[in-house]
């Protein structure tokens, strides 16, 4: 006879033999003494979902819900940062929604009639909130009409984990898989704005494919979605006729754009590491953000990020004048293989600083309505957390969720 021996009461903690009984890889409690409050549900508030009608500023200090259609459109669990472990905490992607994001909103209204000849970058500390502005911008333009380009994670695009593969006749390297899902992001987000833009003229797509200047940016993006091998040419051609048309305004996001610049964790043929500007995907944005091309309606916009320094340009990093890190270990990788433009940043820097007191409580507020506070928030406690946290958003969520 086989026995199990994970039945076996040698298999079960002392004093706990009566809540818990392990059987192989499952878990089994008795209800009846476990602690009520950890077993409970996640609540699910009502919120009020943030687009470009609910976008007031008598919501400012508001927790809003961020618009599934959008989430939906750039794929399921594809959040910047810590934000979707922050989601499933929540029981619903939610974020406060601050008086930074009414003034970034309205500048996004006010480049819808006419583009800056600059990019803009939100810049501040790790936990600052820049990755969860952008994503608010983005998700606000698309619910107004704009042909929304979103990246939630340009590190993706350089740290080795997606396929890439030399362009023939060239030193350049393709990412068709990525080039592709940012294509469906593209389509599924704003379709009906794509479908407002003629082409203008005929795009040759290869040597046997073409689409006349009746076509749409609709049909230009379908062609790189079944032909996945076209996908670079196609997205090339998309923010070619989408920079220079007037009909519908356009929102470049890029999260992590420091990324852009770094030197990346690919190799070619020689084992030597690719700059970024190798990767035919990255040589594709780069001149938005160098202001070698530019938008006729809309905003190029971009989030900086700390968070692995390997993906951080020296020369940039101390420009941008971050808060101290620690230096690379691996000397190879912290070598500039790439010159920073130089001189000056070719972008405009917007900076983030700390949140108010204010914010704090409002968030705190809706930690407590979502059960990861349990007792009751008083704006003197909110006071003190903003205190030893300095007035840092991450801050402030780590020390109430430390126990975790």
């Amino acid at each position: 006879m086989v026995v199990d021996r994970t039945q076996s009461t040698a298999f079960m903690k002392k004093g706990d033999r009566e809540k818990r009984v392990r059987s192989g890889t499952t878990t089994s409690v008795n209800m009846a003494s476990a602690n009520p409050l950890y077993y409970a549900a996640v609540p699910k508030p009502q919120l009020v979902t943030l687009d470009a009608k609910t976008a007031k500023e008598s919501h400012i200090d508001t927790v809003m819900e961020i618009d599934s259609r959008f989430l939906d459109g750039i794929g399921s669990g594809c959040y910047p940062g810590y934000l979707g472990n922050d989601f499933k905490l929540f029981g619903k992607p939610a974020l406060l929604y601050r008086k930074f994001t009414h003034d970034l909103l309205d500048q996004i209204a006010k480049n819808a009639k006419q583009a800056p000849k600059r990019a803009s970058v939100l810049n501040g500390r790790d936990g600052a909130g820049k990755s969860a502005e952008l994503l608010k911008a983005a998700s606000v333009a698309a619910s107004s009409g704009h042909i929304v380009i979103y990246a939630h994670s340009a590190v993706t695009w350089v740290n080795s984990s997606r396929p890439y593969a030399p362009q023939s006749g060239t030193n350049m390297f393709t990412q068709p898989e990525l080039a592709t899902e940012l294509l469906r992001s593209v389509s599924l987000v704003s379709g009906n704005a794509l479908a407002r833009v003629p082409l203008g003229k005929e795009i040759a797509l290869g040597k046997k494919k073409s689409l006349d200047a009746t076509k749409t940016l609709a049909d230009l993006v379908n062609v790189g979605l079944q032909t996945p091998s076209l996908a670079h040419i196609v997205l090339e051609n998309l923010l070619e006729v989408a920079s220079t048309q007037t009909k519908v305004p356009v929102l470049l996001a890029i999260d992590e754009v420091n990324s852009l610049w770094c030197n990346t964790l690919y190799r070619d043929q020689s084992d030597n590491i690719l700059p970024a500007n190798r990767l035919r995907l990255i040589n594709t944005m780069l001149p938005f953000f160098e202001g070698k091309q530019t938008l006729a309606k809309g905003w190029v916009l971009g989030a900086s990020s700390y968070s692995d320094l390997r993906f951080m340009p020296k020369d940039l990093n101390k420009r941008l004048n971050p808060p101290a890190m620690i230096p690379l270990a691996n000397a190879e990788l912290s070598k500039d293989l790439v010159a920073f433009p130089p001189t000056e940043l070719p972008f405009d820097v917007i900076p983030m600083g700390t949140i108010s007191a204010i914010e704090t409580w409002a968030l705190m507020h809706f930690y407590h309505r979502t059960k990861v506070i349990a007792s009751p928030i008083t704006k003197a406690i909110a006071g003190k957390r903003w205190l030893a946290a300095s007035g840092n958003p991450r801050r402030i969520f780590a020390g109430v969720t430390s126990y975790f």
